[in-house]
């Protein structure tokens, strides 16, 4: 049996720790920068060992199989790096760090230990994102040559919370405008060039982004928000029709082919109800296959949607206090 440990106690990691336990694995430790929050999290889930520092994790002797990073944004590489110092494999909750600096010194290091790093992109896995990937390599809508999505919700209205904290690596873009910009990518491929507009919240984080870009076969836009609900759905269109994966994009129930103005097929999507677990069979597919690199959540694609959230944050004026601090792993 898998023994997972969890660094952090939010939402995003309970929802993970029930799909490890639908997996037949076990969470057998957890950590918080609060240690009570971490008891309290083991104790409702029967979790074995809990920590009130997340580096106190890997450093235990009794020791994990793999750690999930799900703590706050800034955190992410430096908890990424602290697993992989360790020789722990590692699941870094998205965005993998707040730049390229970060994120590509960190999975240096990764390849230098041989160590399994892999960033929580869940879109990728998912049944309804390879049943769009599947479809357009077989042709149905021709070449594709635009694409376009939005992923925006306004229920974000308390400003106390992380996504509105410059401190945290809040704001649309890394939160929720990488599904998008994702998505735009992974049909199209990188960007040969990005224009962006956007609204910034008092405390300087962004809170509504559109995006266009030009890539090397077509065309994207994109949008992002925390105070516009937008409906999360996407659709890649060529010169044969066009295939929408419906709301929610990232983990959708349905897709459909549309050719000119006539919806022409509706497929169901199953296994969408699974949710996580698509992520956590491919983290115990890697480990058992002895991967350092998932093949469907590559290291090439982290870096590249990392290049593009980083030019977009330079163009709508977005800084952080960590962008000042020293990039780790660098000489």
């Amino acid at each position: 049996m898998t023994r997972w440990g969890i660094m952090g106690t939010g939402g995003i990691a309970a929802s993970l720790a029930d799909a490890i336990s639908a997996e037949g694995a076990e969470v057998v430790a957890v950590s918080s920068a609060s240690e009570d929050r971490a008891r309290a999290f083991a104790e409702e889930r029967g979790i074995a060992r809990w920590y009130g520092d997340h580096h106190d994790l890997v450093a235990d002797p009794d020791g994990v199989d793999v750690v999930y990073v799900a703590t706050t944004s800034e955190r992410h590489h430096l908890d990424a790096a602290a697993c992989i110092e360790a020789g722990v494999p590692v699941l870094v909750e998205k965005p993998f760090a707040l730049d390229v600096p970060r994120a590509a010194a960190v999975l240096e290091a990764a390849r230098a230990a041989d160590v399994l790093v892999v960033e929580a992109m869940w879109m990728r896995v998912q049944p309804g994102f390879q049943e769009l990937q599947r479809r357009v390599a077989a042709g149905e809508i021709g070449e594709p040559r635009m694409v376009h999505a939005d992923f925006g919700i306004a229920a974000q209205t308390d400003r106390t919370r992380r996504w509105f904290a410059r401190e945290l690596g809040g704001g649309a873009l890394l939160d929720v405008g990488i599904y998008p910009l994702t998505l735009a990518i992974s049909l199209l491929g990188a960007p040969t060039e990005v224009s962006a507009l956007g609204e910034l919240a008092e405390t300087g984080v962004d809170v509504n982004v559109a995006v266009a870009m030009r890539h090397p076969t077509g065309l994207s836009s994109w949008h992002c928000s925390f105070i516009a609900d937008t409906g999360i759905e996407a659709t890649v269109s060529g010169p044969g029709g066009s295939l929408r994966l419906h709301g929610d994009f990232h983990n959708s129930a349905r897709l459909s082919l549309r050719r000119r103005s006539t919806v022409v097929e509706t497929v169901e999507i199953v296994g969408h109800e699974l949710g996580y677990r698509h992520e956590v069979r491919e983290i115990h597919r890697c480990l058992a296959e002895g991967l350092t690199e998932s093949p469907a959540l590559p290291h090439a694609l982290t870096l590249e949607v990392l290049a593009v959230l980083d030019e977009i944050r330079g163009q709508l004026g977005v800084e952080y206090p960590a962008d000042a601090a020293p990039v780790v792993g660098a000489t």
